[in-house]
Order: structure tokens, then C-alpha cells, then sequence
């Protein structure tokens, strides 16, 4: 991991995401999740709900690519995909706050079934690169105070 100080994140990029932590114990945290496609909050309650919309999110606007095919044990027929447009400017979403924490994250690659990118705890103005998901998760749980690296 990379520990860099200051406020440099590609906020032009397509998939930007503001994670707006309003709750946290014992390792779960809810809150909302902001992007630039929809004026409204996306709402999640665990970590597992936040991945989901994450790449639900990257699946919808095919940014950045998945390198893999996602695999379930339940197929469900594929969603055509349709272009989203963009419905509020990206600084926009870096507005919002969360109760307890805010972070920008910015996945830049989808590769070996994980992603890789930044991420921007805004309160305390330090990036971090993750090179996993869960990675990522640790970073957010450390922010946090629920577990540290």
C-alpha cells in the first residue's frame, strides 16, 4: 500500500464514488453511496450490500472493464445494458458527508476477479492505493478503528 498526503483524486473519472459511512460496529458499517448517475443516495447496510452496488455500478457503465466473468450458483438471465447518463456533476458528490466517515473511491482496474485503485479518506486528506477488495475493506475498517494493518 501507498500512504499519500492530499486531495489528489481523479474526480473526472466516470465511476467516482463518494461512501458516506453513517454507522459503524464491530467491523459493519452502513451509510450511503453517491455517484454521478443518480441524484439520489444509493443505501447500504453492510459491506456486502456496498460491493454489490459498487459493482453493480461499474457493470452498468462497463468502467473500468472486468477483466472476468462474474460466477454464481444461480444464473439469472443478463440485463441488456443501456448507457447511463450523467445526472449531477462529479465534484457534486464530494460534497456529501458522512456521520462518521466519508471516503472517495476511484477503481481504476477490475483485474484478476478484484480491483484495484484509490481511495481518499476526506476527513483526514490521506490516499491510499488498495490493490484488492479487500484491501480496500481493511483500509475503510482502519479508518474506522475497527482493525488495523
Amino acid at each position: 500500500m501507498n500512504k499519500e498526503e492530499g486531495l489528489n483524486i481523479n474526480i473526472s473519472a466516470p465511476n467516482l464514488i463518494s461512501v458516506c459511512v453513517d454507522a459503524s460496529d464491530r467491523g459493519e458499517f452502513s451509510g450511503r453511496l453517491y455517484q454521478c448517475y443518480s441524484q439520489e443516495p444509493w443505501l447500504f447496510e453492510n459491506v456486502v450490500q456496498l460491493l454489490h452496488l459498487m459493482d453493480k455500478l461499474y457493470d452498468c457503465i462497463c468502467y473500468p472493464q472486468a477483466s472476468t466473468e462474474s460466477r454464481s450458483f444461480v444464473k439469472k438471465p443478463k440485463e441488456p445494458s443501456h448507457k447511463l447518463q450523467k445526472k449531477i456533476p462529479q465534484k457534486n458528490i464530494l460534497e456529501q458527508k458522512g456521520r462518521v466517515a466519508t471516503f472517495a473511491i476511484y477503481v481504476q482496474y477490475r483485474q484478476n476477479a478484484t480491483w484495484q485503485g484509490e481511495i481518499l479518506w476526506l476527513e483526514n486528506k490521506v490516499k491510499q492505493h488498495f490493490s484488492s477488495a479487500l484491501e480496500l475493506i481493511k483500509l475503510i475498517d482502519s479508518a474506522l478503528g475497527e482493525y488495523d494493518i
